[in-house]
């Protein structure tokens, strides 16, 4: 009877501990189970319509500039302005040597009577009308050179503008050299413009006329208006670009050629999701993007097709659907099916 009774005991003992180290196999296998889970941060994807924006930036520029210059070889007899001054179209800016125009105005008052004797002779019949065509020839050509070197000799301003340039003095004679390229220079500065090199994927997007926001280093915090006015046909196979220039007023010259700006230039709006550019990751050796989205406590791997980058966000054309949640933080430990956990982060999911 005692034996059957420590027996008895004993097997009641043994399924004891059985069953305790049951239980501790289970709490393992739960903590094996959350170590394996890899912890994420996730936000939801949204439908949302952002401002189209590209920003690029230069130097401004004089919006045209002249290089006023005489006949080469020809004493230069006054300059009668100074580097900073505004002068108006028309005003005279030099004046040059005048004996080269004396001796062409003589030669126009020699032609002209040359044709009125010949016209007495004509109508007496004298001479022939041949003769009348030549001499009216030779009128033509004697006022041609007179316009040229009267253009020579009063140099004007074509335009309105401030002289940047002054590379001679009285009584020089005029000569061209690299360190002189004229006697002065005028810059139209109002408008002024500014040109930058425009990547070509928008080259569709720019139209002449639309709006544009400049800033200006030297006005820090101040915005001005502008507008895209020019855009150049040709892509440069080198960079991939094209040449934008936009226009800005500057009616109190307060904008000088050479200042550093940056121009916003507003192309319209677009819809659709946009997520921030990190969390979608690239297959190395492939053109093919992709990203994580939770499902349950597993992740898929969704590959997606990207669109235009907008600061830190790239737009998702295909492959990602609105309300998903997507992985933005940990997807870097990530293969399709793994297990995870959501932790709280400064992008959580709503």
């Amino acid at each position: 009877m005692k034996v059957r009774q420590l027996s008895y005991f004993f097997r009641l003992l043994i399924l004891v501990s059985l069953g305790a180290c049951g239980g501790e196999t289970e709490i393992e296998t739960e903590a094996t189970r959350e170590n394996e889970s890899v912890p994420v941060n996730v936000m939801h994807t949204n439908i949302e319509t952002l401002p189209r924006m590209i920003t690029y930036s230069g130097s401004l520029e004089a919006w045209e500039t002249a290089f006023i210059s005489g006949q080469s070889g020809v004493r230069i007899d006054r300059i009668h302005v100074n580097e900073g001054d505004f002068v108006k179209e028309g005003q005279l800016l030099a004046t040059m040597n005048a004996t080269q125009f004396t001796q062409a105005q003589l030669q126009v008052d020699m032609a002209r009577r040359e044709i009125q004797r010949i016209d007495t002779l004509v109508k007496i019949g004298s001479v022939s009308g041949q003769q009348m065509d030549q001499a009216r020839n030779e009128l033509e050509n004697a006022e041609n050179n007179l316009q040229n070197l009267l253009e020579n000799t009063e140099l004007r301003a074509p335009f309105g503008g401030v002289i940047t340039g002054r590379y001679f003095s009285r009584g020089e004679m005029f000569a061209q050299t690299a360190d002189k390229p004229a006697i002065l220079t005028l810059m139209q500065i109002d408008p002024i413009k500014l040109t930058v090199q425009v990547a070509e994927q928008n080259y569709m997007d720019i139209q002449e006329g639309i709006e544009a926001e400049v800033s200006v280093d030297i006005f820090p915090g101040q915005r001005f208006s502008g507008k895209v006015y020019k855009k150049h046909p040709q892509i440069d196979t080198g960079t991939r670009t094209f040449e934008v220039e936009v226009s800005m007023p500057n009616p109190k010259m307060i904008f000088k050629p050479g200042m550093f700006a940056r121009v916003n230039i507003n192309l319209g709006s677009t819809t659709g999701i946009f997520v921030p550019s990190y969390a979608v990751l690239s297959q190395p050796g492939t053109s093919q993007n992709h990203v994580f989205v939770v499902k349950g406590n597993q992740v898929s791997r969704l590959t997606v097709e990207v669109g235009t980058r907008y600061e830190d966000l790239i737009k998702v054309e295909e492959g990602l659907d609105e309300n998903e949640r997507l992985v933005v933080e940990g997807m870097q430990r990530l293969v399709d099916g793994s297990t995870v956990r959501i932790i709280e982060a400064s992008q959580q999911e709503n």
